[in-house]
């Protein structure tokens, strides 16, 4: 559309001063009225060349034509300077189309070669020279041709500001899609995490609460054997299994709760956990968190609040605690977690179950656990998973 314009403007400007040289003579011979015209003609069909998709393959004949006429009009009305105007329109459609500088340098060499071949003629022919008037009018070609190539960088820098306009907007619908594709398999992946928790919740119902229904079972019948024999050791197994029956009861509320407060945030499913055992054990609790806890990825929250309750369930069933400390700190990298009690302790941590699957769980997330405990000290769970950057260690302790 630019380089429409100006080749309109470019057409226009060679007719105007092929008028100009056609009027500044008072009579006229055929060769002038006939040259006159087929340069018009030439100029015309010249533009609609600059005009086509492949104007950067017929600009060069279009210039070299353009040339040819403008010496014509030196040979047919010398004494005149116009058709250094002439060049000057034609520098400016050179230094806005060339982009190979030997074409430049190519056309720049001709035109001075042409000029000092006109100023030659044209002494001949008339016995003068103007030589500020050829002056004046090579600083117009000098300016024209500064224009021309200032108005091609502008050109290539617009069409360039489009191209990376378009490449950005070709990024920004691909990193949107992404965006979406990623949202859905977070929600998968959440989802997916959500019904492994269930089953696995499941599991530790049939193992544990099924263990001591199995268990409770077997002392019912052995209390109802000793009813009339040994009615005493019948009263010690009615208590064992009122024992057994109140375990199983809280083992049940707690994994029902659990299953019941999957869809509820961290924080408050932490927090509810907290006042569970309070209620049930009269477990004294303190939560302490430290950061943004949304940062923290819903497969990580799930198993970190598995992992508090794993510990908490063992700071009252093991250690007897009464006192249980929570604390966890979230960075952009990390989340800490440190849990204490003040539990019985022991000189010798040996994992048993419920340890080995919080060290599963973490591993899994590729962070770092570790269990403390010293006699009458109580019991220490400090964890760290990453957030960001995941590394697994091989071997070693």
């Amino acid at each position: 559309m630019r380089l429409s314009l100006l080749s309109s403007l470019r057409l226009i400007m060679f007719i105007l001063l092929s008028c100009i040289y056609y009027l500044s003579v008072e009579s006229h011979t055929t060769a002038q009225t006939v040259f006159v015209y087929a340069a018009v003609i030439v100029f015309c069909i010249n533009h609609f060349l600059l005009v086509t998709p492949l104007v950067k393959k017929y600009f060069i004949l279009a210039l070299t034509l353009d040339s040819v006429f403008i010496l014509g009009f030196v040979f047919l009305f010398p004494g005149s300077t116009i058709y250094l105007l002439l060049f000057g329109v034609n520098a400016v459609t050179l230094f806005l189309i060339a982009e190979n500088k030997q074409i430049i340098l190519g056309f720049t060499l001709a035109f001075f070669f042409m000029w000092s071949l006109c100023i030659f003629y044209s002494y001949q022919m008339t016995g003068s020279l103007d030589i500020m008037e050829n002056i004046i009018n090579f600083t117009f070609i000098v300016f024209e041709a500064f224009v021309g190539r200032l108005i091609h960088k502008l050109v290539h820098a617009q069409e360039k500001i489009e191209l990376q306009y378009d490449e950005l907007q070709k990024t920004h619908h691909a990193l949107k899609d992404a965006h979406e594709q990623l949202h859905h398999y977070s929600n998968q992946v959440e989802e997916l995490t959500l019904i492994q928790e269930r089953n696995r919740i499941s599991g530790e119902i049939h193992d544990t609460v099924g263990h001591k229904m199995t268990a409770l079972l077997i002392q019912l019948q052995v209390a109802k054997e000793l009813q009339n024999i040994q009615p005493e050791k019948s009263k010690q197994t009615i208590l064992l299994c009122e024992e057994l029956a109140r375990n199983a009861l809280q083992e049940l509320r707690l994994s029902v709760r659990t299953l019941k407060d999957e869809n509820r945030s961290f924080i408050a499913t932490t927090r509810k956990i907290l006042e569970d055992y309070q209620e049930m054990t009269g477990l004294k609790s303190n939560f302490h968190i430290k950061g943004d806890a949304s940062q923290i990825p819903p497969s990580i929250q799930l198993d970190l609040t598995r992992i508090i309750q794993e510990s908490i369930t063992n700071a009252v069933r093991h250690g007897e605690a009464t006192e249980c400390h929570v604390t966890i700190e979230i960075t952009d990298s990390t989340v800490d977690t440190f849990i204490k009690d003040n539990g019985t302790g022991s000189t010798e941590v040996s994992p048993g179950f419920g340890l080995k699957n919080m060290r599963e769980r973490v591993q899994e997330h590729g962070g770092l656990i570790v269990f403390e405990s010293n006699p009458k000290e109580g019991f220490i769970v400090k964890m760290s998973l990453p957030l960001k950057e995941i590394q697994w260690q091989l071997g070693g302790a």
